[in-house]
């Protein structure tokens, strides 16, 4: 299977040949390319850059056009049609009208995702950490909308691939993107309508999980041995870490090792102030807004999952996860797991999945922050690897709109 990945360097056809990368224009170049420059990128690994900072990518733009030049003034138009700076542009929807919301975005919701792009791209670290670049999205609702105590996360869904990152890799992309939640970012866009704050990490999981503690490290991926690895109280790795997906996944969702060698040590602190640090940032940020309006919160944190478990057993259509409990009040439970099987899905509760660090981090059951984790069925919206089922992904999204709003009601009257 090949992929055409997005990348700054216009390449000769004999890219072991080529003087340098920053000679080079943007257009896309393939994996196999981007992995040829491994010795130069090596070479050149005190800048860490592969191109002139003063290039950007805007994505949702054509490949031909999805290239800038940021000696462009401040107050350059960077949208895509029909986008605002905070993401899709607003509609005519009312926050509580549940049979408005669901006729006027049928029709909407399906064409946005029958065009959605959802292919990988490569920049590199440069661009990612230069404005307007910014590796965490945070999509507000329209202005005309009240906001909504909820706040949705998406944390893996991400399909950005550092040009670094992927040089290091021995896995191809195909395998890396086996951890993604591939085109959760995408279904939940329509939350939007119930005044929901969407929190949407853009990088790939494989680089970094953003669902993991910063100390959840294994030492035997680095040069020397992390100072503050992840240990349980006998002193052992914990359970993630050991299988091989702690803060810097060492495995693909395949099993296959990601990396070609062991990686120097300064790559933690890199990863965490690039991605996993404004990411929290965002969530805080959209909770503390919450808080402040209503007295309280509820965090959606939504993920996919595969069709089987690990014994080939089917899962449900939809497993909720609230570590046993613990996180979410029994009431919006109930509510929740009433509204998924009026509309037809199957449901489970805390297994396989109860919840990771962000549920477990930002709920408590029975207090004011309270949280959930949503694990959708990829066999509900995906005809086959890394392809949508249109008509079955928007039937996703019109539930994820639909829990939307029926929490937001609940969190609105109590």
């Amino acid at each position: 299977m090949s992929h055409r990945c997005f990348f700054y360097n216009n390449l000769p056809p004999d890219v072991s040949k080529a003087p340098t990368p920053l000679a080079y224009l943007a257009s896309p170049i393939t994996v196999a390319q981007a992995q040829a420059l491994v010795p130069t990128i090596l070479s050149n690994r005190t800048t860490n850059c592969l191109v002139p900072r003063q290039t950007c990518i805007l994505p949702g733009r054509p490949p031909q056009d999805n290239v800038c030049d940021m000696s462009i003034s401040d107050s350059t138009n960077l949208s895509t049609p029909g986008m605002t700076p905070h993401g899709l542009a607003p509609t005519a929807i009312q926050p509580h009208d549940i049979a408005a919301e669901n006729t006027a975005t049928k029709n909407l919701e399906t064409d946005q995702v029958a065009n959605a792009d959802l292919a990988p791209q490569i920049l590199p670290l440069a661009a990612l950490g230069t404005p307007p670049f910014m590796p965490v999205e945070t999509i507000l609702p329209p202005p005309h909308i009240t906001p909504s105590a909820v706040v949705l996360s998406s944390p893996h869904a991400g399909r950005i691939y550092p040009a670094e990152f992927i040089a290091s890799s021995i896995a191809n992309i195909t395998a890396l993107r086996g951890l993604e939640d591939f085109g959760v970012d995408h279904l939940i866009r329509g939350v939007r309508a119930a005044g929901i704050t969407c929190i949407s990490n853009r990088i790939t999981r494989a680089y970094i999980d953003v669902n993991r503690p910063v100390d959840a490290l294994d030492h035997s991926m680095f040069s020397r041995a992390p100072n503050n690895q992840d240990s349980g109280s006998n002193g052992t790795l914990s359970r993630h870490v050991r299988a091989g997906y702690g803060l810097l996944p060492r495995l693909t969702a395949g099993r296959e090792v990601i990396y070609r060698q062991l990686l120097p040590l300064d790559e933690i602190d890199q990863r965490i102030a690039l991605v996993h640090t404004p990411y929290f940032q965002a969530i805080e940020a959209a909770l503390a807004a919450a808080k402040d309006r209503f007295g309280r919160y509820l965090l959606m944190d939504c993920h996919s999952m595969p069709s089987h478990d690990q014994h080939e057993k089917p899962l449900a259509d939809i497993v909720l996860g609230d570590l046993h409990q613990t996180t979410l009040d029994q009431a919006i439970a109930k509510a929740l797991e009433a509204e998924i099987t009026a509309a037809g899905f199957s449901i489970a509760w805390n297994h396989p999945y109860a919840g990771g660090y962000i549920t477990k981090h930002y709920g408590r059951a029975a207090t004011c922050r309270e949280s959930v984790q949503i694990e959708i069925n990829r066999r509900l919206y995906m005809t086959r690897k890394y392809t949508l089922d249109p008509a079955g992904a928007a039937r996703v999204a019109a539930l994820l709109n639909r829990l939307g709003l029926v929490l937001s009601d609940l969190m609105a009257r109590a």
